[in-house]
């Protein structure tokens, strides 16, 4: 006799809820959920969930990992001792989290006060008179090293409390590891005035986005280096939306803008798009593609391989790019009251000048190797169509011209150390300069601090160097971070007084680059001259004195500077390459 059939019993979508959200103690005793992949920590009676920021493969008992919010929890009474390295730092995006899950804030963090100085009293006045007058924002392109980030902290908290608003968004730029906490410092020294903060970088843009596509409204934004969404990619789409730049100004966050280097042109304003429709009267969208409305307007621009460029007119004469620049930023200063706010430096601009080196006889044969090699596969690559295989040979040339010259960069440093300066290496390329560097000066007995290579504790090697346990600072960062004499930090001490001098170990294509890292010491009333490497007699040389003499002369806005770094580029055969190239 054949078996009988077996029915499956159906399985209801309310037994699989019940046991996703039984409770029981993990080794840790933890109260936690059974596993399921869309559950979320519940706490009991007394208990606390907390977000833990658990590195992978870390042991971490009794904490336990949620699909659904892509992170470790612990749920109980007390945070454990040994998970208490991995719990969520105030104003970042897992305390953030945290809040929500638990309904109630956690602690704000403390830093010792500072009292703003007049310049950044004046700018937070600005800022909050363009909010009084219902602008969307506001533009502040001070120097570097002026305290645009107490002033737009001060100015945020004036333009929340005027509009009745909470939520205060800062958008930082790279390595999150130092500028989250710079900018959490800066708001802990002056006091978050009660309103919920949230400091990001542009990479956890997309997680203030619903699967919807709705991003999460904010009261006031915050846009730190502002020029790094002046190009369209997938994270300026993100800024966009979070900013709701195509939204009315009534239904948008107020959105303050800061940098130092706006873009190469008025068409890289592109965070300021809606704020330029609102002067002229026009709506969003009008100038979503804000070098066509620019164009349309007179501004001698025009579109290359997608995206908005000087018109050869303008690329033949600075005087008409400099027309152009002064025509858009009066557009916002002329308003009443003013949408833009740019001072210099009352210090100056940095002492700067190029600083030959002279190789040796079998130095130069190996240059002159690889300047051969270079040229002969620039040939290939120039008749072809594939740019990115030129675009390689320059990059290993650059890397071995650098490597050659790390000997004699690490006999200057070693130099200005005993005369008893504190010095600054800017590299690009790691493996071939900032690595090779740190290594040969630490050999010699000198201490360096290393802020490169995606160091998990770069803002400690930041403030080795600045608290004077180390003498030297090699680093490849160019923004958000302050290196410079007499800072005052967060534990209300002051890095030391010890003179700042500072090397580019190569020259670089991007004028916004070299200006950024220029003022990482060069800032707040502390003078850091800077000097440009480069090999004598060689290609380098070139290319070096034409950046400095363009840097000598540059504004706050950049001028002509693109045209410049492409005559950079020429000198090497490399003109052919895009427009990214010169970010």
């Amino acid at each position: 006799m054949p078996p009988r059939p077996r029915t499956p019993r159906p399985r209801t979508s309310g037994a699989r809820t019940r046991r996703a959200t039984t409770r029981s103690k993990t080794s840790g005793g933890a109260a936690a959920s059974t596993p399921s992949s869309a559950d979320l920590p519940v706490a009991g009676p007394g208990e606390r969930i907390w977000v833990l920021d658990i590195p992978f493969r870390t042991p971490a008992p009794g904490a336990r990992w949620y699909p659904k919010m892509r992170a470790h929890a612990y749920v109980g009474e007390a945070l454990p001792a040994e998970l208490s390295p991995f719990a969520t730092k105030p104003y970042t995006y897992q305390r953030w989290l945290e809040d929500d899950l638990n309904g109630t804030r956690g602690p704000a963090p403390t830093a010792a006060p500072k009292t703003p100085r007049p310049e950044q009293l004046e700018a937070a006045a600005a800022i909050e008179a363009a909010a009084h007058r219902r602008a969307r924002g506001f533009a502040l392109f001070d120097d570097p090293g002026m305290g645009k980030t107490l002033s737009a902290v001060l100015g945020a908290k004036a333009v929340a409390s005027l509009r009745g608003g909470s939520t205060i968004l800062v958008t930082v730029d790279r390595p999150a590891s130092i500028t989250v906490p710079h900018w959490r410092a800066t708001i802990a020294a002056v006091g978050d005035g009660g309103y919920r903060w949230l400091i990001i970088s542009p990479d956890q843009l997309k997680k203030l986005i619903a699967r919807n596509g709705r991003p999460q409204r904010f009261d006031v934004v915050i846009n730190d280096e502002a020029h790094n969404f002046r190009h369209r990619s997938q994270r300026t789409g993100y800024q966009r939306r979070v900013n709701r730049l195509l939204d009315l100004p009534e239904k948008a966050p107020f959105v303050i803008s800061m940098t130092a280097t706006p873009g190469h042109h008025p068409g890289e304003w592109l965070y300021l798009s809606s704020l330029l429709a609102q002067v002229h009267g026009e709506a969003p969208e009008q100038w979503d593609d804000l070098g066509a409305r620019l164009a349309d307007a007179g501004i001698p621009l025009e579109k290359y391989m997608g995206r908005w460029q000087w018109s050869p007119e303008a690329k033949a004469s600075t005087a008409v790019q400099a027309r152009a620049v002064d025509t858009v930023r009066t557009w916002l200063t002329a308003a009443e009251p003013p949408l833009m706010l740019h001072r210099d430096a009352p210090w100056g601009p940095a002492p700067l000048d190029g600083l030959g080196v002279d190789l040796s006889p079998d130095e130069v044969l190996q240059y002159e190797m690889e300047w051969g090699a270079y040229r002969r596969e620039m040939r290939i690559a120039r008749t072809g169509s594939d740019t990115a295989r030129g675009r390689a040979a320059l990059v290993r040339f650059r890397q071995k011209a650098g490597m050659i010259r790390v000997p004699h960069t690490v006999d200057l440093v070693a130099a200005h150390v005993e005369r008893g300066y504190q010095v600054l290496v800017a590299t690009e390329m790691v493996s071939t300069a900032a690595q090779p560097i740190a290594d040969r000066l630490e050999e010699r007995g000198v201490a360096v601090s290393r802020i490169f290579g995606s160091r998990p504790d770069a803002e400690e090697q930041r403030l080795r160097f600045q608290r004077g346990q180390t003498q030297v600072c090699v680093f490849n960062t160019t923004s958000s971070i302050s290196l410079h004499a007499n800072e005052r930090l967060a534990d209300g001490t002051t890095a030391t007084a010890t003179p700042r001098i500072g090397f580019f170990h190569q020259p670089r294509y991007s004028g916004i680059a070299a200006r950024q890292t220029i003022g990482r010491a060069h800032r707040d009333y502390q003078v850091c001259p800077w000097w440009l490497l480069y090999s004598t007699d060689t290609v380098e040389e070139s290319a070096g004195q034409v950046m400095v003499q363009r840097l000598l002369v540059t504004s706050a806005s950049v001028d002509g500077d693109l045209s410049t770094f492409r005559t950079v580029a020429a000198l090497f055969d490399a003109d052919w390459l895009p427009e990214e190239s010169f970010d």
